[in-house]
């Protein structure tokens, strides 16, 4: 098994229901507005040395499988929570609202994603749901597909 070094995380709330090509476009969004925001805070921080500091994340990020973990957590209140949690500990982070053209209300909050994280940072994520998980049932582990 290969230990992964560097994740992206990515949460989107149970609530609102959204279809899964809305769920897969509103993660994508946050996924790169994420990015956009760690690369701008590292050289605010940091001028030339921040930009080289994150090429250096993202090039191994991409050699170590640009691993994308979706999780879940229960509607766009809790999202906005968990990107609170996420400011007070400095996580880069974007929080992407929708424009309620389609599916949602405007100004609902649809995904939240981290930048890139290196593993002592993966603790923060560790009591949430992968995205999608169901209930294992009593019988489920016995059934034949």
């Amino acid at each position: 098994m290969i230990e992964i070094k560097y994740k992206q995380f990515v949460i989107v709330p149970k609530l609102p229901k959204m279809s899964a090509g809305k769920i897969a476009s509103q993660t994508a969004h946050a996924t790169f507005m994420a990015l956009e925001r760690q690369n701008e805070g590292l050289y605010i921080r940091n001028g030339n040395r921040g930009n080289r500091y994150f090429e250096e994340l993202k090039e191994k990020w991409r050699d170590n499988g640009m691993c994308v973990i979706v999780l879940q957590c229960k509607n766009s209140l809790e999202l906005f929570g968990i990107a609170e949690y996420l400011k007070q500990w400095q996580i880069p982070h974007h929080l992407y609202i929708d424009e309620g053209i389609t599916e949602v209300s405007m100004g609902t909050p649809t995904a939240l994603a981290t930048g890139v994280l290196t593993e002592d940072q993966f603790w923060i994520f560790e009591t949430m749901k992968l995205f999608g998980k169901a209930k294992e049932g009593k019988n489920d582990k016995n059934k034949k597909e």
